[in-house]
């Protein structure tokens, strides 16, 4: 006997439902997953959402040789965001550490937030002793009391 064309028909449907089925199934479980890393790559970036990355401009300000010759120093004033709505800026000051490798001949001792261009200054006042001057408006980001044998001097003192 014979099958009727309309169970014929039927069981190709459910057959059909049934991939579907499995294929929105697969489908879900993919948009499931790629919302859970979705979710766990904004956990882990979220604290770099004021990182600058590239989008700093750097200008070095002055390189000061200590007056015994056994360090130098770096100052910067680095802008960052420029053009978005909150720009902010620092003045970052490094010491020679007399490690000749690349990449570690300098190390930060100051770094100060929202400072202008021009608005800090560094000098030598003695072979062991360098201050560090700045506007009161100025936040303290780093700064190191004694380095490499030189005692860092910061004026205004910051707040403890």
């Amino acid at each position: 006997m014979a099958a009727h064309p309309t169970t014929d028909m039927l069981e190709c449907m459910r057959t059909k439902v049934r991939w579907l089925h499995l294929l929105l199934e697969i489908i879900g479980g993919l948009t499931v997953c790629a919302g859970i890393a979705w979710l766990a790559l904004w956990v882990i970036l979220r604290p770099f959402k004021n990182f600058a990355g590239g989008n700093c401009d750097d200008s070095e300000l002055q390189v000061i040789g200590s007056p015994d010759g056994h360090h130098s120093v770096k100052s910067f004033h680095r802008l960052c965001g420029a053009g978005s709505e909150r720009p902010y800026s620092f003045f970052d000051v490094y010491i020679s550490t007399g490690n000749p490798n690349k990449g570690y001949e300098y190390a930060p001792v100051v770094i100060l937030r929202n400072v202008g261009a021009r608005e800090a200054a560094v000098t030598w006042d003695s072979a062991s002793q360098l201050s560090v001057r700045y506007p009161d408006t100025a936040q303290v980001d780093d700064a190191y009391a004694r380095t490499f044998g030189v005692n860092i001097v910061m004026h205004p003192e910051p707040p403890k």
